[in-house]
This record gives C-alpha cells, structure tokens and sequence, in this order.
C-alpha cells in the first residue's frame, strides 16, 4: 500500500496515457479524426503547463502533465495524415487558445514569473475545452464517454497523490482542482443519457 502511495504520480500518469490510448485506437479504426490545429495547440499549452508548473515547484502532477504532452503530440502527429486526421484550419478558438499561450510565455519573461505563466496556461487550457464541454452537453454520443471515463480515474487517482491541498506555498493542488472540475463536468454530461435510459428502463420494468 505504501508502495501505491509513493508512486501514485505514476499510476495517475499511466492511466492517463490510456485514456489517450483508447483515443488514439479510434483513430486507426476510422471512428475519429482529430482536427489539425486542436491537437498542436493542446500540445503546445501542455508543454507551457509542465514546464510553468516545474518552474514553480508544483511536480506531484508531473506525470500526468507528462501525459497531457505525450497524448496530444501523438494525436497531433497523426492528424497530419490525410487518411486519419482533417484541415479545417485555424479556428477562432484555436487562434485564442495560441495566441493566449504565446501572451503567457511573454509574461513569463516580462515579470520573470512561472506563477503567471502557469495559472494563464490553465485559463488557456479551459478556453480549449469549452468546444468539447459544449459538444458533451448538447451531442454526447460524439465523444467517447469510456475514453473520458478512464481519464476521470487518472485525475482522482492523481488527486489522492497531492500531500497538501489549498496551500499558498504549494501549488500542487491548483491544477488538481482544474482538473477534477473540468474533466469531472464533462465525464457527467457524457455519461448522462446512459443513466436517463438506466432510469427510464427501471420505470418500464
């Protein structure tokens, strides 16, 4: 058990990557192709995100930030292939979600300040979602409420790893708590219509 404590970064980071994994196996088998410009700019902010969160010390989300670079880069990659992924250009949201992490690098160096850097990646990271939330809440059959699923499991397992929560000198649990609301929200829009049928089931029978 102390084993599992010690090394719950890693568990959390592993699962994480198969959230990716079950992504990624949709791809090859033509249920999903990833759009272009989404997946570079999801790389590019979670690459500010790590570096910005080891800068200021904040490394118990290490792993799963690990994850947050190496899953989009691979969905990114593949993207570029006619036969898996599609050109649509840059989209506005795409266009803010670059520019705002360009704003935050630029912080960084200006103010000499990760914190900055960091706390402005998550609102970047957010504003990237809302296409995903909104698509949870008004078409959840066009996510993959499974590959969600898994990745709601990384981030609580993850969020059992952060020693000290709601710490002015640990920053740790800041990106915790984003991610435990972010992807918690759309895990539970995902997977409301399975629980409106389980009900609607136990009304019929």
């Amino acid at each position: 058990m102390e084993f599992i404590y010690q090394h719950v970064g890693e568990i959390a980071g592993v699962i994480s990557f198969l959230a990716y994994l079950k992504y990624i196996i949709s791809i090859f088998n033509g249920k999903t192709k990833p759009s272009r410009s989404t997946w570079w700019v999801l790389t590019f902010v979670g690459i500010l995100i790590f570096f910005s969160s080891y800068s200021i010390g904040a490394k118990e989300n290490m792993w799963i930030q690990l994850s947050y670079i190496l899953g989009p880069l691979i969905i990114a990659i593949l993207s570029l292939s006619s036969k898996y992924g599609y050109s649509s250009g840059l989209l506005k949201i795409d266009k803010i979600c670059l520019l705002g992490g360009i704003l935050c690098i630029g912080l960084w160096i200006i103010f000499n300040s990760p914190l900055i850097a960091f706390l402005g990646s998550i609102i970047v990271d957010f504003i990237g979602l809302i296409p995903t939330i909104k698509k949870a809440y008004f078409d959840p059959n066009e996510e993959d409420p499974a590959a969600w699923g898994i990745e709601t499991v990384a981030i609580i397992v993850n969020a059992l790893g952060i020693s000290v929560w709601f710490s002015l000198v640990e920053k740790d649990w800041i990106y915790a708590l984003y991610l435990l609301v972010v992807n918690g929200t759309i895990f539970i829009l995902l997977w409301r219509p399975f629980l409106k049928l389980r009900r609607l089931k136990n009304l019929i029978e």
